[in-house]
Order: structure tokens, then sequence, then C-alpha cells
């Protein structure tokens, strides 16, 4: 007994359907405020550009600051700069941070990678006493455009379906 092979339409549906969750779960967590993440108070004990952790270590000339507060885990890796398709941080001053200063970091818990044990590149907020240093730019942009493009699929997908040009 052989199992009959999925259809392309039930393929197309389903994957982009995934697509589609795991999209709207991002906007979900991209629009918590700053009091539903979690937070760290202390003294920032390390504030490079590179880590001596394998795979962390980055050339001078990229945008990237690793923050350490009190010895503790997990190190806030933040990107400070513009990326390729035009992302940044809203608002940016941790380089006037020194070790020694007393920040509360606001971040999210990273449910897909175990890594974010030790570097974690989801810190959302950083402030010292009442004053923001940085705010970490929003990417709902790309994945409005990532949700219309399911979305297209997905009924093109069904009315050619319904036309008889897949099965």
């Amino acid at each position: 007994m052989s199992s009959k092979p999925a259809s392309v339409f039930t393929k197309l549906i389903g994957g982009f359907s995934i697509c589609l969750l795991l999209c709207l779960f991002t906007l979900y967590r991209n629009q918590k405020t700053k009091n539903q993440f979690q937070h760290l108070t202390g003294t920032i004990t390390a504030l490079t550009k590179s880590l001596k952790i394998e795979g962390y270590s980055s050339p001078d000339k990229e945008p990237i600051r690793y923050l350490q507060i009190q010895d503790s885990l997990p190190i806030f890796r933040l990107f400070i700069g513009e990326d390729i398709d035009g992302s940044k941080p809203s608002f940016e001053r941790v380089d006037e941070l020194r070790a020694g200063d007393v920040v509360t970091v606001y971040y999210d818990k990273n449910y897909l990678n175990s890594n974010s044990d030790v570097v974690s590149n989801l810190a959302y907020f950083v402030d010292k006493g009442q004053q923001a240093y940085f705010i970490r730019g929003n990417k709902d942009n790309e994945v409005y455009y990532l949700i219309s493009i399911c979305l297209i699929v997905i009924a093109v997908s069904y009315f050619l379906k319904k036309a008889g040009k897949i099965s």
C-alpha cells in the first residue's frame, strides 16, 4: 500500500499558510510595549565591537556592539548601523555609554535559538536612567510585504485549482 503524494495545491496552501502564521506571530511580537519585555538592570561590564566567542567576532567597520550587564548572560548584540535593506535602529547613542554606567535593557526571549542564552539579538530598548540610548528599528514593513505575497500566492493557487490548472 503506497501513500498518494500531496497535490501541488496542498503543498502551496500548506507552505504559505505556515509562512503566514509565522509572519503574524512576528507582527504580534513587534507590537509589544517596553513594559511587556523582560528587562535587566545593572552595571555595564563590557561594551565591545566583538566577542571572544566563536562566530561573534566582527570587523571594526561592522556596526555591531556587544553589551554585557554585570558579567551575566545573555550578552546583547546591538545592531547600530544601517542594513542593506535600509533597516536601522529608530534611535541610537550606544557609543556614548561606558563601562560602569547603570542601564536597563528591555529584551525578548528567543524561542527558536538555544544559543540565545549566551548572545541575544533581541534587545529592543537600552535606557540609562530615563534617557533612551538604543531603540530597535521596526521591520514591520518587510513582514507586511511577506504577508501580501503569501495571501496572493494562496489566492492564485485557489483560483488555479478551481480552473483545473493545478491538482
